[in-house]
């Protein structure tokens, strides 16, 4: 299979951010898409590099060889067709997505096999739960309501972001949370601490936390210092800390590591099967998390959810706001109930893109 041409449509969504919908054609008239959306803050590279780098693309892919006939479809063959430009993508994990999940649509296509397929062979489970997104930062009532709501369509994982700061701010947070679990007791609850804590105060907020029974506290400290936390009341997981460099073999190996979020958006698509596959092999969970991007993107996270050698915990795949300000085009992988499931379409299921 060889890429014969190579467009990028550009869309600004919100006046502070661009996405860019990457289409590549095969040599049969096949059109695969990719999408690019970095987010501002927090994305290591920005739309204009992405764009630069992408428009680079005609004549420098090699050709994308197919797996043998009865041979596991896997990503060797994607990952041959990148290496000429592996030095140019290093730093652009937005862009490496995008080309990543536009290769791996054609040659789903080709295969007449669906992305999870590709990307790890045969479907293992059926479905992925998705978890519900909560922030401290609106007032409780609110807060309250739209965890009834998410409730009420099925959904029974709920992440909650910690926005407060300072010691009162804590305790606010604190008090918030417990009124929550008084309403749903049963809900698995799951917090994000978004870096903010120090190594030292980390484990008297986590001992604070352990009656509430979170299932983990998402990167309570910063990247580069989270694999010195160790074993603690409440486990953690790993977020920003995977796009550091190492950082991921020493979590690896860390005690009191829970799980790995997994965002293609900000390791590339590949790498971010890989840390999950290595993950699930050590006894660690993995979450597949979007980064508010639009539905290509989205639909690609959902793939790789489901191409995992074991199923993730629920993840934050959920549907989100900033998709309003996309075409309005169906996502063949969300399903009614909070929960992802596969296409039964070839490659990335989407095939009609008015961007």
């Amino acid at each position: 299979m060889r890429v014969v041409d190579a467009r990028l449509a550009s869309r600004v969504l919100d006046g502070a951010r661009q996405g860019l919908v990457l289409s590549l054609t095969d040599d049969e008239g096949r059109v695969g898409l990719g999408e690019a959306t970095p987010l501002p803050g927090f994305s290591p590279d920005t739309a204009d590099e992405d764009q630069r780098a992408l428009a680079e693309l005609p004549g420098a892919l090699g050709a994308v060889d197919l797996p043998a006939e009865g041979a596991a479809p896997t990503a060797t063959a994607i990952l041959r067709a990148l290496a000429p430009l592996s030095s140019r993508l290093r730093d652009l994990p937005a862009a490496r997505f995008a080309l990543e999940t536009a290769l791996l649509d054609l040659l789903g296509q080709r295969l007449g096999l669906s992305m999870s397929a590709c990307l790890g062979g045969h479907v293992r489970y059926a479905e992925v739960q998705v978890n519900g997104l909560l922030t401290t930062s609106v007032p409780l009532p609110e807060m309250l309501a739209r965890a009834s709501a998410l409730a009420a369509r099925g959904v029974r994982a709920i992440k909650v972001k910690l926005r407060s700061r300072g010691e009162d701010g804590f305790a606010r947070d604190l008090e918030a949370l417990r009124a929550l679990r008084r309403e749903h007791p049963g809900v698995e609850l799951r917090l994000d601490a978004n870096a903010a804590w120090s190594l030292d105060e980390a484990p008297r907020r986590l001992a604070l936390l352990a009656p509430l029974g979170p299932r983990f506290v998402e990167q309570p400290v910063a990247p580069e210092l989270l694999h010195h936390l160790g074993a603690r009341d409440v486990p953690w997981a790993a977020d920003e800390s995977l796009a550091v460099e190492g950082m991921p073999e020493r979590l690896l190996e860390a005690e009191g590591c829970a799980a790995f979020i997994l965002k293609p958006a900000m390791l590339g698509l590949l790498r971010a099967h890989a840390l999950g596959g290595r993950a699930q092999a050590r006894g660690i969970d993995a979450v597949v998390t979007h980064l508010f991007d639009g539905p290509i993107a989205l639909a690609a996270s959902c793939e790789l959810a489901l191409a995992l050698p074991r199923a993730p915990l629920a993840c934050g795949l959920d549907a989100h706001a900033g998709l309003e300000a996309w075409p309005a085009i169906r996502i063949p992988q969300l399903r009614e109930g909070g929960l992802v499931a596969a296409s039964d379409r070839p490659g990335l299921g989407i095939r009609s893109w008015t961007g």
